[in-house]
């Protein structure tokens, strides 16, 4: 890409010194560029980008972007702007040619169901015998092949180069988590969406939105950045049951699609039966009715699936091959799992860190536990705090509850254990400071007919410790090797358990 052409699309800048005539690609990221690439200097949460300016420069990059001057030699261009982030998305689009354009663009936004509604979405894509790609907190997949991905939302650079990616293997729809820290940082500026998905707003991230408000509004965004051309066929899929939808409806000019358990909504269910190997339910919708068989199961799972369903019909596919896909899915890994099932006791691993989620769990998982109900919970280090004690107070309607940290960083291990404590109804809880110690200890506890769930991680690869260091965990591994350890017979024995 020429370097003038992108530097003229701004009207509003500064320049210093000499730019390379043309780049190749962009990076927010020091150790991400050459002399080939553009580096754009961010002040971000923990970091700030300009102080690594130099180490782009001796990297041989040649073209910086930052929002405030410093020197550089002669040979090295430096455009100064208001806003490097918004400045980053143009310049990254305009260098990968706009890749968007080529797939349907999917955004999923919400406190709760995003992995598992993007997830289902590209699981039934695949499916429907489609190139598809997903990008959110379980990685970046494009059709059968997953890599790893740091963020939920990657930062803008990254996030237009993974669609660029995509594109070039003939991705044909491209659905991805839109977390509120994203769209209130603008990471998904430049980026067109074809439909957008609301899953439901509950209190998360108060320590980043201050307020519901805030926050609520922040979500908000991805509705109102859908533009208003009215031309373009484009869709929101909202939940009727969160009265937050009613706002996102005056967001967006674009045709509103309504999913939710009553008979208010577009599409809603009905004749729900399920165990923990799944649900069935009758799919009402505006071209009739439908039965529905699906691996997943809980109320909220119904709702995300929906989502799912509705996104495809909306690209041209007819109901009754979509729902005919969709009991040949594969439970969304981490979500609402039941690990292996030959094991005496249920062992279920979840993702859940709201007040919100923890009840539904619960709610879901009760009808089907035929012993006591073993709950382990997490609080999050570095978050808003303020939710802790009603955490705590919900995992006590199980029988025991297990009190543990989740991701401490620096924050006081005791102090996060000490705060969901605070909230406990009874005194059947138990604490520990290593969360890999409560998951052994809940392994231990059950006895056969027992249920223990794992809140808060579902398949995450790691605990972020002191210095924000990631040190390898996963619950499920853990729990699994324990479990195999306790009921040693040969058909619950795996040589592959711990990679």
């Amino acid at each position: 890409m020429n370097s003038k052409t992108l530097i003229s699309l701004l009207k509003i800048k500064k320049i210093y010194g000499e730019f390379p005539e043309t780049v190749a690609h962009i990076s927010m990221d020091s150790r991400e560029v050459d002399g080939n690439a553009i580096f754009v200097a961010v002040r971000g949460h923990q970091v700030d980008g300009f102080d690594f300016i130099p180490q782009a420069v001796e990297s041989g990059c040649r073209f910086i972007v930052t929002d405030r001057y410093t020197d550089l030699p002669e040979n090295v261009g430096l455009l100064v702007v208001r806003d490097p982030v918004k400045v980053a998305s143009l310049f990254s689009e305009y260098i990968y040619s706009f890749p968007h354009e080529t797939q349907t663009m999917i955004g999923v936004t919400g406190t709760n169901g995003k992995t598992t509604v993007a997830t289902m979405i590209h699981n039934l894509s695949r499916a429907l015998g489609k190139n598809s790609a997903y990008l959110g907190t379980n990685g970046f997949v494009v059709n059968d092949d997953r890599y790893a991905s740091t963020n939920t939302t990657p930062e803008t650079t990254r996030l237009h180069k993974r669609i660029r990616e995509a594109s070039e293997r003939d991705s044909e729809v491209f659905t991805m988590e839109v977390s509120s820290h994203a769209l209130g940082l603008g990471r998904t500026f430049g980026i067109d969406y074809d439909i957008a998905i609301f899953t439901n707003l509950t209190q998360d991230h108060l320590d980043f939105h201050n307020t519901m408000d805030e926050y609520g509004y922040t979500k908000g965004l991805l509705f109102s950045q859908m533009g208003q051309n009215v031309r373009d066929p484009k869709y929101a899929i909202l939940n009727e049951d969160d009265p937050w939808s009613a706002r996102y409806r005056a967001m967006t000019p674009h045709e509103v699609i309504t999913y939710g358990m009553t008979d208010s909504a577009d599409f809603y269910p009905s004749d729900i039966a399920g165990t923990l190997e799944g649900f069935t339910f009758t799919l009402n919708t505006p071209e009739g009715q439908y039965h529905v068989e699906s691996p997943f199961i809980g109320h909220f799972n119904i709702q995300n699936l929906m989502c799912a369903i509705i996104s495809e019909w909306l690209q041209g596919y007819k109901l009754p091959r979509i729902i005919g896909a969709v009991k040949d899915m594969a439970p969304v890994e981490g979500r609402l799992e039941v690990l292996d099932r030959t094991l005496p006791i249920d062992i279920i691993i979840d993702f859940a860190h709201t007040p919100d989620a923890l009840n539904k769990i619960i709610d879901t998982i009760e009808p089907f536990v035929t012993g006591r109900l073993i709950f382990l919970v997490g609080m999050t280090g570095e978050r808003d705090l303020s939710k802790a004690k009603e955490m705590g107070h919900i995992s006590t309607r199980a029988d025991v509850a297990i009190f543990t940290p989740d991701n401490p960083a620096n924050d006081d291990p005791a102090m996060l254990v000490a705060a969901l404590a605070e909230g406990a109804e009874h005194d059947n809880y138990h604490t520990f400071l290593d969360r890999t110690e409560g998951i052994e200890y809940a392994i231990a506890l059950a006895e056969p007919g027992d249920t223990v769930v794992l809140a808060c991680k579902g398949r995450e690869p790691y605990q972020i410790m002191e210095d924000y260091v990631k040190v390898p965990h996963r619950d499920d591994l853990i729990a699994l090797d324990c479990a195999y350890r306790k009921y040693r017979r040969d058909e619950y024995v795996s040589d592959d358990i711990i990679d």
